[in-house]
């Protein structure tokens, strides 16, 4: 992960695996959670934009290998719950560019933004059915963003769609030119930077418990679910 300050209260958080398109294994989602704590604790800060290094936003999570007790595979999903609890937490907006890829965990986390900029060649996918995986945690706050049948579909067929789709079903925020989501972030994250903080933060709170993105009742619930369901297929086999 890289932190770069962009002046006047606005930081950058850039997912930098260019080699295999930013995939995050367990162990660099844990340094994902570090990074934004790191980034959060920052005294002037007004915006977060998150960003990939290269052509792909982020193309998916990798998780542990060979888990077979229903602790272990727990206490790997709850690193998403981390993360994810550090976006929720956050007294300010994080804003989001999108290029290329954002499967799995970074359509979801791309998502959960506040603000998503993408540009008009990106992807998005919930791809883990087609790993024979049921994408629960991305579904307890994905669906607060989407109408219940569209978001079944894409989680049921995997199947990709573009930042025009995105934009329809209220994922994206803007579709800008191909390359050009990160400027557009970075503008955007700068016009809040001008805006009252107090009045930003106060906004953020309210807007996000309206819309029920206040806490992670359910993703906790899907946490137990998976566990219990992956730790028994591993025993079978």
């Amino acid at each position: 992960m890289e932190i770069d300050d962009h002046g006047g209260g606005v930081y950058g958080v850039v997912f930098t695996r260019t080699a295999d398109g930013n995939h995050l294994t367990s162990p660099q989602i844990a340094d994902f959670a570090a990074t934004l704590d790191r980034v959060l604790a920052k005294p002037d800060l007004k915006a977060v934009v998150l960003s990939g290094e290269g052509a792909h936003f982020c193309a998916g999570r990798i998780g542990a290998k060979g888990l077979t007790s229903a602790a272990d595979v727990r206490d790997d999903l709850n690193l998403i719950l981390e993360v994810n609890s550090r976006l929720r937490s956050s007294p300010v907006p994080f804003v989001a560019a999108v290029e290329g890829k954002a499967f799995g965990f970074g359509c979801g986390f791309s998502t959960q933004c506040d603000v998503t900029i993408a540009g008009d060649g990106a992807v998005f996918a919930l791809p883990e059915m087609s790993h024979k995986l049921p994408p629960l945690i991305v579904l307890s706050y994905f669906g607060k963003f989407v109408p219940f049948k569209k978001a079944f579909e894409l989680a049921l067929t995997s199947r990709e769609f573009g930042a025009a789709e995105a934009k329809e079903i209220g994922i994206v925020t803007e579709v800008v030119p191909t390359g050009g989501a990160f400027e557009r972030a970075l503008a955007f994250a700068r016009t809040i930077a001008e805006l009252d903080a107090e009045s930003v933060q106060l906004l953020r709170a309210f807007a996000r418990r309206v819309a029920g993105l206040s806490d992670d009742i359910e993703a906790r619930n899907g946490v137990a679910t998976m566990a219990i369901a992956l730790a028994a297929r591993a025993s079978a086999h």
